[in-house]
């Protein structure tokens, strides 16, 4: 299927949905920040991804019209799919211009992205459209759990950048290179494989306390490198966690790192569909807690056992034992197991998969395994 064909049936999906809340338009906008953990709807129902603030208008019957900022990106905002008219205006007007034209649109109108305003938009927006309009946040990302086949293939993609980022941070990493030059090693080798961002953390001592961004301390003999690898292909992200000791590995890592990939292997087995997302929490923390380590299974040592990936932060979101969305075929999502230890600090490790009828499908191949590194 082509990505023109995939966005019409997205749409016809987000108008099916429109009409059962009664709506006959809907405003999207969009903060012009895409990341990791809050989805992009703007692009997913337009294949354009914004530089700054943007908003698109859609309604039941007529074609969408799309509104971005800054002015000068109009020429590319002209190639986006599925839209009939688009225009751009200065990002210090764009909420009260989309406004003044969403107050035109045949209601009743609904608000997709209200969280992504600021104050300021926000205020400016309500001001022009006049009556206020149905909240409707998860009215896409309610419908946008599964990959299209056009989307897995991007997901696919962005795996396999993201275990050539983690190669690369194997290959650059030596005693005395600052950590954020081991950073834009993983940046390069990735954006020269075509990935457009990367949410990436990358931090490495004897003894870490958590995941963190790269700073500018130079690598020592021993230090644990811990990767969080999230590079994002065509609006598309794929994680990959992973562990390198420089050296040798104690005895303690060896066993310590065996657990993780233990939970692992529990909470993968947990992520079949028509079960709940926590059930793959629960799997994960009671092999990690039937070793002991039951309180760090908690905040503040550890937050989640994994989320969803691909257009942003989908269902089933967060992985915890309060998680409730039930797990369907063409979900992708995170599995990762990473813990604080007291005897070794914090490890990573965690693998980008699709679920399918019998299973997840791991889509990052990197193997699953503690890595070492002479010096």
């Amino acid at each position: 299927m082509d990505i023109a064909t995939d966005i019409r049936e997205r749409q016809a999906r987000v108008r099916a949905a429109m009409r059962d809340r009664g709506l006959r338009s809907l405003v999207v906008w969009f903060s012009g920040q895409h990341f990791m953990l809050r989805m992009n709807q703007l692009m997913y129902l337009t294949d354009f991804k914004a530089l700054g603030p943007a908003a698109l208008l859609f309604s039941l019957d007529e074609p969408a019209a799309l509104i971005v900022s800054p002015e000068w990106d109009l020429p590319r905002a002209r190639e986006a799919v599925g839209v009939g008219d688009t225009l751009a205006c200065d990002r210090e007007s764009l909420a009260a211009t989309v406004g003044s034209m969403a107050r035109e649109l045949p209601g009743p109108v609904g608000l997709s992205g209200r969280d992504g305003m600021t104050i300021v938009n926000a205020r400016q927006f309500m001001a022009a459209i006049g009556d206020p309009p149905a909240a409707a946040d998860d009215l896409i990302v309610s419908l946008a759990g599964a990959r299209t086949p056009v989307e897995l293939e991007r997901v696919e993609k962005a795996a396999t950048i993201a275990d050539a980022g983690f190669a690369a941070l194997c290959e650059a990493a030596r005693v005395g290179l600052r950590e954020y030059e081991l950073a834009a090693e993983i940046e390069a080798a990735m954006q020269a494989l075509g990935s457009d961002d990367n949410y990436g953390l990358v931090g490495a001592g004897p003894h870490n306390q958590a995941i963190r961004a790269p700073s500018d301390r130079r690598l020592e003999a021993g230090d644990v490198i811990i990767g969080e690898i999230t590079p994002c292909y065509r609006g598309y992200f794929a994680q990959l966690c992973r562990t390198l000791v420089l050296g040798d590995a104690t005895a303690a890592q060896n066993e310590k790192y065996a657990l993780l990939m233990d939970a692992q292997r529990a909470g993968l087995a947990a992520a079949t569909p028509g079960r709940s997302s926590s059930d793959i929490a629960h799997a994960v923390n009671g092999v990690i807690g039937a070793a002991g380590y039951g309180e760090y299974c908690r905040q503040p040592y550890m937050r989640t056992r994994g989320h969803g990936l691909g257009f942003g932060g989908v269902v089933p979101n967060d992985v915890t034992e309060d998680s409730s969305p039930v797990l369907e075929v063409g979900m992708t999502m995170i599995i990762h197991p990473n813990q604080y230890i007291p005897e070794t600090g914090y490890m990573m490790l965690g693998d980008t998969v699709v679920i399918e009828a019998n299973g997840p499908r791991r889509l990052t191949q990197t193997p699953r395994r503690l890595f070492t590194k002479g010096i």
